[in-house]
């Protein structure tokens, strides 16, 4: 017995130091936060829930005492890790009735086979909920969260799910909605019923599972829709924070209160954290919450040895930066897999962040600047890892150049860009970036549109043509460049379908379509048609190739770093068009590139 209390006290003396830092580490930023609020006006900000079933449907059964008690627990799960961090008197706000939580039912106008899951459902039933709540629930400016009773019980005592289950990308400061799917079997009374067998069928597959195990999967799906709903991106736990189980925005919706059956559940990291505790609902005010902030990131550094490393560097902003959040973030996963680290940025704006594990391949270090005001601002890197997890730091000094340059390119001073491109490749001639040089130094903008009949040559790139008509989905049409935005990061200046530099090129941002007038005498089209790297997982795209009206080629679908090598055959052809389309749920991420289009004779 002896013996085992000095192993328990000597496990307990070796992990008070990390547990220590990052209560520190929290409550140091918990304090800049609160200085920068301490003469706002309080406010009673709320999340609020909204109960939504269609018109054909009455509410799932018995859902004001579930829902009650599923809200309830997510609070505290929320709020007991504010306090395990080291936050203090932090707590989410739900909006009450009494004792109860206040629930606002919407009859939706339509009947159940007219919702679904994807985001064009999700975006029609927020519609709708902002119609029949008007003066009373404003989505524009609350957080909600809204959980929907579409779910019907079928033969054989399967259940169907048809709900939207996500939250909106656009959740920040100002706003967060999040839906979540209801059923009459969800209840935290459920959790511990691991002797019961439970089928439903969600996307068209049938799953089988304990009861248990679903009401872990939903009610923990329900809590990391949250998360994203208040802002929070996917994170996944150090290999050091294991013994706390699953980080809630990793798959922590798999492990959400698995403590009650025995096993490790869910936490939140310092990471997830940080980005709460200057939320509105967490500072209960609106001190320049409506300003979006903007940051210069100056004076960066990269230094490592091993696994480990260091970055410094200089962020100023508009709007005060307090901490800064080091995501070290494997190509694919959708993020779930992206390490994170935390730490104070100082008054000054300098900042010291170390990172220690990386895994094996191409990754992305993103550094995620969190305001006061509860915005955030980020700049991204890339890198490689070796088989050990070792950074190449060489890389990474080469995304930081190569950021510079784009910028130079993006702003319009070409020679600005062809003089640090050059003075760069000459000084590090072992750079991984000399495509990426040599292609900077060529380009001089978007020439100069040539009528088609002015074509001498026996090949011209269609992005040097005059076109009858050109459509993108968002943004504008773009020759020989991405289209570049806020939302783009890590999408790059040039064209790369497929990660390949092409220099001539349009951005095509599905659903597009870019028309040429021919006179019939060209013979030949070839091109590289993908997507930009960069673009969100879910963006899928189809190309079509068009002659006279008649379709001469359609793509497989194409996502990632997929690419469709083209060569067509355009003999007689007097009108040509270029077309994509969305193949997914919706156009978002579909940032789709036709690389080096050409025609000849």
């Amino acid at each position: 017995m002896r013996k085992f209390a000095c192993s328990l006290l000597l496990l307990l003396t070796l992990a008070m130091p990390a547990l220590a830092d990052e209560t520190s580490t929290a409550q140091a930023l918990q304090e800049r936060v609160r200085a920068f609020h301490a003469d706002a006006p309080h406010e009673d900000l709320k999340l609020r829930v909204i109960y939504f079933h269609p018109a054909d449907r009455e509410p799932q059964s018995n859902y004001q005492a579930r829902v009650n008690r599923i809200v309830l627990d997510i609070k505290d799960f929320y709020d007991t890790e504010f306090a395990r961090i080291g936050l203090q008197d932090a707590e989410l706000p739900l909006e009450m009735d009494g004792e109860e939580v206040k629930i606002h039912v919407v009859k939706g106008a339509e009947n159940h086979d007219s919702y679904g899951y994807d985001v064009q459902y999700g975006l029609k039933i927020l519609r709708e909920i902002g119609q029949q709540l008007r003066g009373q629930v404003d989505p524009e400016r609350e957080f909600l969260l809204i959980l929907c009773g579409l779910c019907d019980k079928q033969d054989k005592g399967v259940y169907k799910i048809y709900s939207p289950y996500y939250g909106l990308g656009d959740a920040n400061q100002v706003r967060g909605i999040c839906f979540a799917a209801d059923c009459e079997m969800l209840d935290t009374l459920n959790l511990t019923k691991t002797k019961e067998p439970f089928r439903y069928n969600e996307h068209n597959r049938d799953q089988r599972r304990s009861l248990a195990d679903f009401n872990t999967v939903f009610i923990g799906g329900m809590a990391h829709e949250l998360g994203h709903g208040l802002s929070l991106p996917h994170n996944h736990e150090l290999s050091s924070e294991r013994d706390k189980g699953t980080a809630l925005m990793g798959s922590g919706n798999y492990t959400y209160r698995a403590e009650l059956i025995g096993k490790k559940g869910s936490f939140m990291t310092l990471a997830s954290a940080t980005r709460m505790l200057s939320h509105p609902l967490l500072t209960q005010s609106n001190k320049q919450r409506f300003d979006r902030g903007h940051v210069r990131v100056s004076d960066v550094t990269f230094q490592g040895t091993g696994k480990a490393l260091t970055v410094r560097g200089k962020v100023e902003s508009n709007i005060e930066p307090f901490a800064v959040i080091a995501y070290s973030d494997a190509e694919g996963g959708s993020n779930y897999d992206a390490f994170q680290w935390t730490e104070e940025v100082r008054p000054d704006g300098t900042f010291e962040i170390t990172l220690d594990e990386h895994k094996p391949g191409p990754n992305a270090l993103r550094l995620n600047f969190c305001h006061v005001n509860g915005a955030t601002s980020e700049v991204s890197y890339g890198f490689t890892a070796n088989e050990r997890g070792e950074p190449n730091i060489q890389a990474l000094q080469d995304s930081l150049i190569k950021g510079d340059i784009e910028q130079k390119l993006r702003s319009g001073d070409f020679h600005a860009a062809h003089t640090l491109a050059a003075s760069y490749w000459k000084a590090h001639p072992e750079t991984t970036i000399a495509e990426f040089l040599q292609q900077c130094q060529a380009y001089q903008g978007n020439t100069r549109l040539r009528a088609l009949q002015d074509v001498t040559e026996n090949a011209v790139f269609l992005s040097d043509i005059q076109a009858e008509k050109e459509e993108v989905e968002f943004g504008r049409p773009t020759r020989n460049a991405i289209y570049h935005s806020r939302r783009r990061q890590g999408s790059g200046f040039f064209l790369m379908p497929g990660g390949q530099i092409h220099g001539k090129g349009l951005y095509a941002h599905a659903k597009s379509n870019y028309t040429f007038a021919l006179d019939g005498t060209w013979k030949k089209l070839t091109a590289v048609a993908g997507l930009q790297p960069g673009a969100p997982e879910q963006g899928s795209v189809v190309f079509i190739v068009q002659g006279d009206g008649k379709e001469l080629y359609r793509s497989e679908r194409l996502q990632g770093s997929n690419v469709a090598q083209i060569e067509l055959d355009i003999s007689g052809v007097k009108q040509l068009e270029l077309i994509t389309q969305a193949a997914g749920q919706g156009s978002r991420g579909c940032w789709s590139v036709w690389g080096s289009p050409q025609i000849s004779r």
